[in-house]
């Protein structure tokens, strides 16, 4: 019968290791014959053998210390032959040996607990082994005791093995080493584990009784050796003294360097003389104090609860831990700065004293002020502007502010003090009154700031859209052939006051709540036509009198070319005596001349496209007001459509638009500064202060800050907030299996999308693979569909497109008229090709549609017409749907928006039907991902008044992960 056994050898490359066997005990033999090794890694092709869990455990440890573990983890050569050729006695001291020896100790703690499982020492040069080579493992782990005398001849000290029973001399017994760290010894066939020693310790006393200590060497000698036995090990001692005492500690924090140069915090807690590095593992602390000539060991335990309390109240007052002892003032990305330090430091200093918590600054090159700072900003109200009075102390000294303007202005950090000591701005300043210095006027000795700037100055203000409203109704004009509601009266309320003002602002309504119709008001009170003038369609002609007679220049709104019907039309409906001409088409006047037909009407309408061709024309007006009608369509800063807008001159502004906020802050930055021009400051600066801080950084803040700037300029309002008459809408994921067909489909192209990208990532980077990656996206999105859309070949069919099929027919059959919406054209005519079979009526309108009124009119008037095929990027603004009930989202998309416009085209005023929102997504597909996601897209614009690149801000892990 064979029997499972441990045996220790000696490796000729590794030292003496552990390994399983099957032994052969023959009756009467005194030897066992070793028949086979134990394959570790697979012992389940011992198919005659049943392992025993503790056997199993032992295998899976020793494992890790065999040929072909030690190479996959330790060697980057080609073969394990090579891989010992070149180890090299210091790696495998330092790295590999190590990892052996705790393996090794593995191994006998779970021998320790089976006894059953017996352990043998071999000897190299035999084939197998005697019984007599058993070994007993001693139950527990041991430790040694150190015997100390100090006399005048110096210290004498021997070391013992402590058991339970006896202390066991190591002396003459010939003991091997079988590990070092940690320590296990064989001594006369019993192995001893040691968890905290290691076997130099021991090594000394192998071959002597004890170790002499010269009496010249004594103070250095009880400082190291002696002090560190007393911490860590049992010690008796005679010639001096061990006490045990209660040290009350402090806590230190000092500027140190990171392995990058960088300045960091490190955490220190002091015992009487000793410091020790917060989270290190010692938690006994043996300070050594002598008299003439006298020794005592004071030995005393850190106070970890102490320890771990000062280290959660640093955490709470805004550091950071890094890696152990390391920390670092929050908010701050690498690479690191003492600054953040200092100004952290000098904001919490109070607190700190009261914990006791010192910093050591001694690192630093100059002497710097930690100590309090303040500055207080009072305003006064002088004619149109605002005087600014701020006052600085920093310590003993007061200080004029206008002396800080050029360093906050330019980021300066230090300041010299008069008596020579550097103080650091605070960061806060910066923020606080950074935009101040940059918009504020000097006036001698005085600061002087314009009244939009006012909020700049960080008082207290509650003053929004919202309470401009109310402290500034206005009565609509009675020429408006419609009736306002309440909220829309209290829009227009608020874009009047801002004209009375002369401030421009952004009317940020969700879609379908009559954006269109509260400017209308607006124009109609500036312009105050009769309701005798000319239709407003008959155009200007020589010799005909002009229809504006207001001496009011024109007023100029610029919107996509689909919606300049729409307004048109709005103009006709509810302010048909506001003249209306438009600028748009081939046959427009391209002159200079053009103000000559301009002057004589109140409201031109044109397009994008055109304003940006023909600013070398336009821009020699000078209109009332330059409204702009689905503004994020100047998000781009550095576009040319932004450029041009930016040069026609125009007294006031407006903008108009229910996404502010696409794909980052800098959209509003972008439509803000068009409407006020220098509110938010330049662009580089919104950058620094608000998109880093408030994207990256999440700062709370600089969030506040920002919404608190924008208050008075910007009116948002939800349909749910203060249009409660429409009737609800009701949202359902439909969940869609895809076909066999479909699906074998998707997974070939996910795997091949997911190995291009491994090798992208691999060998060109981020930037590359992100490029890989959305187009990767967008083929799986197709797919998800339905295969045609990517393959003209395909013959199978989608599950998709049955479940949305299914739907349809039952919907058309009630009398329902639904909209259909796809960010793809070609999923629209798969769609369209099944519906012309069953003769089903329906409209369709794309990006190449030219007639998109018509076909606008024919589905909203055409009862037989029940199907609206429309492509998301076409469709999404500018249409009123309020004949249909029901809205198909066949794929979803990472900006929110765009599908809460598509929705809105049916959930507007007007409609009095409930909505039903069907979004059709194929299980196990990248829809469903793209679902979880779209979460966490709309915080942003949410919070500040949604994102077309999926893959902004996502790292590397993130987008492997979509793939996955």
């Amino acid at each position: 019968m064979d029997h499972f056994i441990v045996v220790l050898t000696e490796n000729r490359n590794l030292g003496i290791i552990a390994s399983a066997y099957f032994a052969e005990d023959n009756e009467g033999s005194p030897s066992l014959v070793l028949k086979e090794k134990v394959n570790t890694h697979s012992p389940e092709q011992h198919k005659k053998f049943t392992f025993t869990t503790e056997q199993l455990t032992v295998l899976a440890i020793l494992d890790q210390i065999t040929d072909r573990y030690l190479f996959n983890e330790f060697s980057k050569d080609t073969s394990i032959k090579q891989f010992y050729e070149k180890l090299d006695d210091q790696k495998l001291e330092d790295t590999i040996r190590p990892h052996i020896e705790a393996q090794m100790m593995a191994c006998l703690n779970v021998l320790a607990q089976n006894p059953s499982i017996k352990i043998y020492l071999k000897d190299k040069k035999y084939s197998n082994i005697y019984k007599s080579d058993r070994l007993e493992i001693y139950p527990q782990k041991v430790d040694p005791i150190f015997y100390f005398k100090l006399d005048e001849k110096g210290i004498n000290y021997t070391l013992k093995i402590k058991t339970e029973t006896e202390d066991v001399s190591l002396t003459y017994k010939k003991p091997i080493v079988i590990s070092h760290s940690p320590c296990i010894l064989l001594i006369r066939e019993k192995l001893y584990r040691f968890e905290n020693t290691d076997s130099k310790k021991f090594v000394p006393f192998f071959e002597k009784s004890s170790v002499q200590i010269q009496a010249r060497s004594v103070a250095t000698y009880m400082k190291t050796f002696v002090a560190a036995s007393v911490k860590n090990h049992a010690v008796n001692a005679e010639g001096f003294n061990i006490v045990t005492e209660d040290i009350k500690p402090v806590a230190k924090l000092v500027i140190a360097y990171n392995l990058q140069q960088e300045p960091i915090l490190t955490l220190e807690f002091v015992y009487g003389t000793k410091s020790h590095l917060a989270n290190s593992k010692s938690n006994v602390v043996v300070d050594v104090k002598e008299a003439n000539e006298k020794y005592t060991l004071i030995k005393h335990k850190r106070d970890d609860d102490w320890e771990q309390l000062i280290i959660k109240k640093l955490l709470d007052l805004g550091l950071l831990s890094l890696e152990g002892h390391a920390y670092y003032p929050k908010g701050y990305g690498q690479p690191y700065e003492f600054y953040p330090i200092i100004n952290w430091y000098n904001l919490n200093r109070t607190t700190l004293n009261e914990l006791d918590v010192s910093l050591s600054d001694k690192s630093l090159d100059k002497e710097y002020y930690f100590g309090e700072s303040s500055c207080v900003l009072n305003t006064s109200k002088d004619g149109d502007w605002y005087d600014l009075q701020m006052i600085i102390k920093i310590g003993i000294y007061d200080i004029p502010f206008l002396k800080f303007r050029k360093y906050i202005i330019a980021g300066k950090k230090e300041y010299e003090l008069p008596d020579g000591k550097i103080f650091v701005i605070p960061e806060e300043w910066y923020s606080k009154y950074g935009d101040i210095l940059t918009y504020a006027e000097v006036f001698g000795n005085k600061l002087r700031l314009k009244p939009i700037f006012h909020h700049l100055t960080g008082k207290k203000n509650n003053t929004n859209a919202e309470v401009l409203i109310q402290q500034n109704s206005s009565t609509v004009p009675a020429t408006l052939k419609a009736s306002l509601r309440p909220y829309q009266q209290q829009g227009f309320s608020w874009m009047n006051y801002l004209n009375n003002n002369g401030y421009g602002g952004i009317l940020a309504d969700d879609m379908g709540l009559g954006k269109t119709l509260q400017t209308i008001t607006l124009l109609l009170n500036i312009y105050k036509p009769s309701e005798h003038n000319p239709d407003n369609t008959h155009p200007i002609s020589e010799g005909i009198e002009g229809f504006n007679t207001s001496n009011i220049a024109a007023s100029l709104i610029v919107m996509p070319t689909s919606l300049i019907h729409n307004w048109l039309n709005e103009f006709k409906k509810f302010a048909p005596s506001l003249k209306v001409y438009v600028y748009s088409g081939q046959k427009r006047l391209r002159s200079k001349e053009i103000g000559n037909i301009i002057r004589h009407y109140h409201v031109v309408l044109s397009s994008y496209g055109v304003i940006r061709n023909d600013i070398e024309y336009i821009k020699h007006y000078n209109f009332e007001y330059f409204i702009l009608d689905e503004s994020q369509y100047i998000k781009n800063p550095t576009s040319k459509i932004y450029q041009a807008v930016s040069q026609v001159e125009c007294n006031k502004k407006l903008v108009l638009t229910g996404t502010p906020i696409e794909n980052s802050l800098t959209d509003l930055w972008a439509q803000m500064n068009f409407v006020n021009e220098g509110l938010l400051g330049s662009l580089p600066f919104f950058k620094k202060q608000f998109v880093h801080t408030i994207e990256k950084l999440n700062n709370e803040g600089q969030k506040e800050k920002l919404q608190q700037l924008i208050a008075p300029y910007i009116l948002r309002r939800t349909k749910e907030k203060v249009a409660k008459e429409l009737p609800p809408v009701s949202e359902q994921v439909l969940l869609c299996d895809m076909t066999p067909e479909q699906q074998k489909v998707y997974e070939v192209e996910k795997s091949g999308i997911r190995n291009q990208l491994l090798k992208t990532f691999a060998s060109e980077g981020i930037e590359k693979s992100t490029f890989l990656a959305l187009q990767g996206l967008t083929k799986l999105r197709q797919i998800a569909n339905h295969p045609k859309l990517v393959d003209e070949e395909y013959t199978g069919s989608s599950g998709k497109y049955n479940l949305i099929l299914d739907h349809l027919n039952s919907i058309i059959n009630e009398g329902h008229k639904v909209l259909i919406f796809s960010s793809f054209v070609k999923d629209l005519e798969l769609i369209e090709t099944q519906i012309t079979k069953d003769k089903i009526s329906y409209s369709k309108l794309t990006g190449s549609t030219t007639n998109r009124q018509k076909v606008v009119e024919d589905f909203e008037h055409d009862d037989n017409c029940k199907v609206f095929l429309i492509s998301l990027k076409a469709g999404g603004v500018g249409l009123n749907l309020i004949s249909a009930d029901y809205v198909f989202l066949l794929n979803p998309w990472w900006n929110p928006a765009a599908e809460s416009q598509a929705i809105n085209r049916a959930h507007r005023i007007g409609q009095t039907k409930n909505v039903f929102v069907y979004r059709f997504i194929s299980v196990g597909s990248i829809e469903e991902k793209i679902m979880r996601l779209q979460e966490h897209k709309s915080e942003l614009a949410n919070t500040f008044i949604n994102s077309n690149n999926p893959f902004k801000n996502m790292g590397e892990s993130e987008i492997k992960e979509l793939f996955s």
